[in-house]
């Protein structure tokens, strides 16, 4: 086979390749990757759409950090950002738990919402765009606001983006202060480094001002699904439409009203691709065996179940006392969860 017709093997056959690293000085990094479970890798759609979120999202906050300073230090173009993110990833400064599990999430949710189209024939989703016009006024500007807020996570070629406003406030600073910490050469060149930690320091200062996470994707569809449940609007029906139609942010905002679960724990729950974990946090929420067939049957395979029917048989048997348990277990706090299973108590990652 030819290296055309075989893209990764292209780059081995480009005669100007830069030199890779001595096979031992690059070993733990190959030993890791090449007995990492199949299961366990990053598809390449997945790492195609994870790494343009986040060039986009570091080229942006970079921009805004040069059009905050004092200098006039314009924005850079595509090459400086792409500089920018390579010396970030090189220090490790972006390997970050809770901006890799966000880029994941979306990669997660593109995924399904692509493939639930797909099977629809509907490009559009009509949950939201139904919402619009509802009775209530407050529900219908949520509704809206969703929708304009989504709209503003796609590039013009239909991308999907990550939003500067979906952070949390502790990563939004971490990541902008590392910005900070990479543009310094090339300000410090310029105007000196006191000057240049002064003026980073403030232009910081700014669009950390700016950061809005009740702007976030997250937190726009958590309200839309308050003001549901307020109206009493958030039943059975509504939850089995937003989930054929791969809208799996509502579906966990929905359950997680209905539950008491945390969204993100649902959402994590639901896309663990293990039965007796998405049909206990389904349970917990007092949902229908009905509602259960329904999700199971319409996207069970986008969700990592390929077998509905043992997966409707699990729902089934589960007790009183196992949903309890799971209810118990998944509301308690994230960094005791992790600890539980590091110290390996319990049944790690079961819920039940």
């Amino acid at each position: 086979m030819l290296p055309e017709e075989w893209p990764i093997a292209a780059p081995a056959a480009d005669q100007n390749a830069p030199a890779r690293l001595a096979g031992r000085d690059r070993l733990s990094t190959v030993r890791t990757d090449f007995f990492l479970h199949p299961e366990e890798r990053l598809t390449e759609q997945e790492r195609a759409l994870m790494t343009a979120m986040l060039h986009c999202l570091v080229g942006d906050i970079a921009d805004e950090l040069r059009a905050a300073l004092p200098s006039g230090l314009s924005a850079a173009n595509d090459d400086g950002n792409l500089r920018l993110v390579e010396v970030l990833v090189s220090r490790r400064l972006l390997d970050r738990p809770a901006l890799v599990s966000l880029l994941l999430r979306r990669a997660d949710e593109e995924r399904i919402a692509t493939a639930a189209a797909a099977r629809s024939g509907r490009r559009e989703s009509r949950v939201l765009q139904g919402l619009v016009s509802h009775a209530d006024g407050a529900v219908a500007a949520a509704a809206m606001a969703l929708i304009l807020g989504r709209g503003k996570r796609r590039d013009r070629f239909g991308q999907c983006l990550l939003h500067f406003d979906d952070l949390p406030t502790a990563e939004a600073g971490s990541l902008v202060h590392s910005i900070c910490a990479a543009l310094r050469p090339e300000l410090g060149g310029i105007v000196g480094s006191a000057a240049a930690d002064r003026q980073l320091s403030e232009a910081a200062r700014q669009v950390l001002a700016s950061h809005d996470p009740g702007s976030g994707i997250e937190a726009l569809t958590a309200t839309l699904a308050r003001m549901l449940d307020e109206e009493e609007d958030l039943g059975e029906e509504a939850i089995v439409a937003a989930a054929m139609e791969g809208e799996m942010t509502f579906v966990a905002e929905a359950v997680s009203r209905r539950s008491g679960i945390p969204a993100d724990v649902v959402f994590d729950e639901l896309l663990s691709a293990d039965e007796r974990r998405s049909m206990a946090v389904l349970r917990t929420a007092k949902l229908s065996r009905q509602v259960a067939a329904s999700l199971l049957a319409g996207i069970g395979d986008l969700l990592g179940m390929a077998n509905p029917g043992k997966a409707i048989d699990v729902f089934d048997a589960l007790t009183d006392a196992e949903i309890e348990s799971a209810r118990t277990w998944l509301t308690t706090d994230q960094t005791y969860r992790d600890a539980v299973t590091a110290l390996g108590f319990g049944h790690g990652k079961r819920t039940v």
